[in-house]
């Protein structure tokens, strides 16, 4: 049976290399493989190959439609006679037509649909592969954070197989994510590094790729003759090619290097090539950023009533996509355009837009985690050194056993004398080897596990810097903010009869940013003090603690007609610092009371002992948080809504994480969306004895307070 499947795939091999040979009979290589498909003679095994083969002809001349026709044909005959390989296949290369019409989200269905395959059934490459097409994916959508780490996986499997085609494409992706974060040395670096590869395996399309994005970089750097060059080489290649979409790109990117420089008309002309061309291939995605490019040419050569439609079409598009980097570069134009035509107003409000958008995708937590996400692969890469270098140690361990056994078997035939003193010699001088190699390998091994401290110990004094900077920061910048604030106030109280509607306007403006930005400041200093693990702390009562919690937040409680509800007789007394713990509270009833939402806020303090940890809650009954946000709300600076609809910095519960990470606890949240939030956070209990004296002072402050009631 297993000869005759393979005389099978000898047979289909050689049919399409005769198609292909005898191409010159026809049309050209789609022809032969069409005329094939129809041979009757063609078992289901071989048309299937058949057909796979000429959806990809169809793919490499950029006819998408028709390679997704064939691809879709293929999909469930390779289901039926249970072709594992081919199906791989043809889910990989349909979900790459997808994506190269900007279809993303059919795109991503067959990537995760290969993923689901057992990956024992199919080549590491192609799940690699399919793992880096995801990444771009999310990159093209503004999810940088999720580009990054999918990719890195992609790259990993690629150096396990040796895959060096592989390994130059998760560069290049790495490189795009960091370009879209405006980080183009590190972008450039990656480019390079996937243009080294790329010139050794002779890969011309990927070559094309690498010398496009080098010409993209240089001109984001200034080094306009560099990516002039650049450019001019990826035209070449791309015209040898007949790659008719990296024409498009080339000329896209040679406009914006123009437009740098100042010349305008060769900017428009080469924008409008790039727009012409993209459209004829219905590539949407590459049209929208070149319109968004036109739009700017305009808008810096002064034409700002031509900017204006190309500007609401690109916007259109990109909400189409859901591109969040494309909608953000939309509202920074338009916030440009309204100020060159003088409507502040206008202006302001997608300036707002902008900055609420750029606080999700271009934030320095994406690029701390991304750092993160790096620096775990390259630990992993030592670990793995580290991993084989014990292996080898064990299997000299091995060979030394096997060695000594042989020896014992041969000394048999001899004298016993001349055997043992002929092993006991060979014996020393293989012991000798052997423990010099060992001490090799374990001195390796030392200064491997040495590195690794070291990194972690320059992690720990990095965040500790972290820490000082952030106090010191905003602590001095309160005392110039206060400055303007008191000036502000003043001259409103002294010329307030004097300004008109916009001059009020204004002022709410300036008034309202101080505001705002003392309360990030207060805010980020107590974020900064929560990190001291030194603070001293001393055995409190929850309870107690809660009152004050209650009695401070007392007015907000009835000014939102709210209640808050302690199950005093659960409360524990632990050990903490009392401010910390206030805050605590305090934060976790804020927030209860502000995403009420429409009813009013009823909050529920409790605390339960699980695993020798006392577990609190605090429930309330408000708007709720969606699943994917969950994690996201605990992050620094994390804003879920937009100023308009909740004030806030996003810092509360960041500081909220850092208290009770000191107490060496942990907090998390379970939410249903328009039903309501409870978040827990987690301190181990005591192991020593909680002082009589301070049980004591408890039970009378509860009877007194009971009294009182």
């Amino acid at each position: 049976m297993a000869n005759y499947r393979r005389m099978q795939t000898l047979r289909t091999t050689l049919l399409i290399l005769f198609c292909t040979i005898v191409g010159v009979g026809y049309a050209n290589k789609l022809d032969s493989l069409s005329q094939a498909l129809e041979n009757p003679r063609l078992d289901p095994h071989e048309k299937l190959k058949v057909r796979l083969q000429l959806a990809k002809e169809y793919l490499l001349k950029e006819k998408n439609p028709e390679a997704e026709k064939h691809y879709l044909i293929a999909i469930p005959v390779a289901k039926a006679l249970g072709s594992v390989p081919e199906l791989a296949d043809a889910y990989h290369n349909l979900a790459k037509s997808y994506q190269n019409r900007t279809a993303y989200s059919e795109a991503l269905m067959y990537h995760k649909k290969l993923l689901d395959i057992d990956h024992t059934l199919v080549e590491p490459t192609l799940r690699a592969g399919s793992l880096s097409q995801i990444s771009s994916i999310y990159q093209e959508l503004g999810d940088y954070e999720k580009a990054f780490e999918v990719q890195l996986r992609a790259l990993q499997m690629h150096e396990m197989s040796n895959d060096s085609v592989g390994i130059a494409r998760g560069y290049y992706v790495i490189g795009t994510i960091f370009f879209y974060q405006k980080q183009y040395q590190k972008s450039l670096e990656y480019y390079e590094k996937a243009k080294i590869i790329c010139d050794v395996t002779k890969n011309n399309h990927n070559i094309y790729s690498c010398l496009a994005a080098l010409g993209t970089t240089h001109s984001e750097l200034g080094n306009y003759q560099q990516s002039l060059e650049y450019n001019d080489k990826a035209l070449k290649l791309a015209r040898k090619l007949d790659f008719k979409g990296g024409i498009a790109y080339v000329f896209g990117n040679m406009g914006s290097n123009y437009r740098k420089q100042k010349q305008f008309e060769k900017a428009e002309y080469y924008k409008k090539q790039a727009i012409e061309r993209l459209t004829e291939l219905d590539d949407k995605w590459g049209s929208m950023g070149n319109h968004l490019g036109l739009a700017e040419v305009y808008l810096e050569w002064g034409k700002e009533e031509l900017a204006l439609p190309i500007l609401d079409k690109a916007m259109a598009m990109a909400q189409e996509f859901d591109s969040k980097p494309r909608q953000l570069e939309a509202y920074e134009n338009y916030a440009r355009l309204y100020r060159q035509l003088n409507d502040i107003e206008k202006a302001f409000a997608y300036q707002d837009k902008y900055l609420a958008l750029k606080d999700t995708i271009l934030s320095e937590k994406t690029l701390e985690e991304m750092g993160q996400s790096q620096r775990r692969y390259e630990l992993q890469q030592k670990e793995h050194e580290i991993s084989l270098l014990k292996k080898e140690n064990e299997l000299l361990a091995q060979n030394e056993k096997i060695q000594s056994l042989r020896m014992y078997i041969f000394g048999i035939g001899f004298l016993l004398f001349l055997i043992i003193s002929a092993w006991f010699i060979s014996r020393l001088k293989y012991q000798r080897s052997i423990n010099k190699l060992l001490e090799e390998k374990n001195s390796l091994l030392n200064s491997k596990n040495e590195e690794i401290h070291i990194k972690n110990k320059q992690l720990e004094h990095s965040n500790e810097d972290l820490q000082r900077f952030a106090y010191v920061a905003s602590h001095d910048l309160k005392e110039p903010l206060r400055m303007i604030h008191s000036y502000t106030t003043l001259l409103e109280r002294r010329y307030k009869g004097t300004f008109d509607e916009s001059g009020k306007e204004f002022m709410f403006y300036i008034t309202d940013a101080v505001l705002r930005m003392q309360t990030l400041l207060d805010d980020l200093l107590d974020y900064s003090r929560t990190g001291n693990r030194e603070i001293p702390r001393k055995w409190l009562n929850v309870s107690d603690v809660l009152t004050i919690v209650k009695a401070n937040l007392r007015l907000r409680l009835a000014d939102s007609n709210g209640k808050l509800l302690i199950r005093e007789q659960n409360m524990p007394t632990i050990k903490a610092n009392s401010t910390q713990l206030i805050q605590l509270f305090q934060n976790l009833v804020s927030n209860a009371v502000k995403f009420k939402g429409h009813r009013d806020p009823v909050i529920v303090i409790d605390c339960s002992v699980k695993e020798n940890q006392f577990v609190f809650s605090v429930e309330d009954n408000g708007i709720g948080i969606s699943k994917q946000n969950q994690k996201k709300v605990f992050e620094m600076f994390r804003r879920l809504h937009t100023r308009e609809e909740y004030e806030g910095t996003g810092i509360g519960l960041a500081t909220c994480k850092r208290i009770v990470s000191n107490l060496g606890g942990d907090i998390w949240v379970e939410s249903i969306p328009g039903e309501g939030s409870t978040f827990f956070f987690s301190i181990p209990c005591p192991n020593e004895r909680v002082p009589e004296e301070a049980m004591a002072g408890h039970k009378q402050d509860t009877q007194s307070h009971q009294e009182s009631l």
